[in-house]
Formats: C-alpha cells, sequence, structure tokens
C-alpha cells in the first residue's frame, strides 16, 4: 500500500468514525469501509473531491435542456395555429 493511499484510507476512516459519533471498538469496520470507498474510487478514476464527476454531470444535464422553456398546456395546437381538442 502506497503511503498516499494509506494516508487517504487513514483520514476517510477517522472521518467516518467522527460522523458515527465516535463509537468505541468500531475502527476495524470503518477502516474497511474507507478501503471499500478508496477502492470504488480507483475503479472509477474519481478523484477524491468527484470533481470531474460533477462536471460530466453538468455537461449531460445541459445537453437535455430545452432549447427554449415551453409548456405543455394539455391542448395540441393545430399546424395553422388553431387550437385542436
Amino acid at each position: 500500500m502506497t503511503d498516499e493511499r494509506f494516508e487517504w484510507i487513514s483520514k476517510r476512516a477517522y472521518a467516518i468514525w467522527e460522523a458515527a459519533g465516535r463509537p468505541w471498538g468500531c475502527n476495524q469496520h470503518h477502516w474497511e469501509q474507507a478501503v471499500r470507498e478508496r477502492e470504488m474510487m480507483e475503479r472509477t478514476r474519481a478523484s477524491a473531491d468527484g470533481a470531474e464527476v460533477l462536471v460530466k454531470l453538468r455537461k449531460k444535464a445541459a445537453t437535455h435542456r430545452p432549447d427554449n422553456d415551453t409548456r405543455e398546456t394539455g391542448e395540441d395546437k393545430h399546424p395553422e395555429g388553431r387550437h385542436v381538442g
């Protein structure tokens, strides 16, 4: 295990412990959770803060946004502009 990886896992396990209310005797569980999170991060190649994931999500959301803000009225429009229905 590299020093960088060990340090990340150690800090993450400590943060998990603090978030859980600093319970006694759970250090192995918190360490294992931190290891799993680190492995997931490595498999997905995400950074520690997940910044690139947020960028991808924002780009995806922007491409799915409609060009204009039209709202459906429940009525169909005739091609000549007359309301039908």
